[in-house]
């Protein structure tokens, strides 16, 4: 049975000053783009004119994304499995991954 769902979409992994995440990047016909959804951080949706610009702007869109989460005082964990921000010493802290 053939997934088209899945069908051309690629992992690809980025690498930001925060950590290492996956995402998926495949070519959109009908948009004439390259679309990017983060996997262990789906909240995460770009796109680009084409797959090196795709890549740009998803480290851009991770980065972006963690900068928030972090400054709400929460904690991500990226896919090496890394814990990225800071725990207050006051509070429980709610972890998204």
């Amino acid at each position: 049975m053939i997934d088209k769902y899945n069908m051309g979409k690629k992992l690809y992994t980025i690498k930001t000053k925060e950590g290492l995440f996956r995402v998926k990047i495949w070519r959109d016909n009908d948009d004439k783009a390259y679309l990017v959804k983060g996997i262990s951080l789906p909240e995460v949706v770009t796109f680009g004119k084409d797959l090196k610009e795709a890549k740009k702007m998803a480290k851009d869109a991770l980065e972006l994304y963690c900068d928030c989460v972090i400054g709400e005082n929460k904690i991500i964990i990226d896919d090496s499995q890394r814990a990225i921000g800071k725990i207050p010493k006051s509070r429980i802290v709610e972890i998204n991954k």
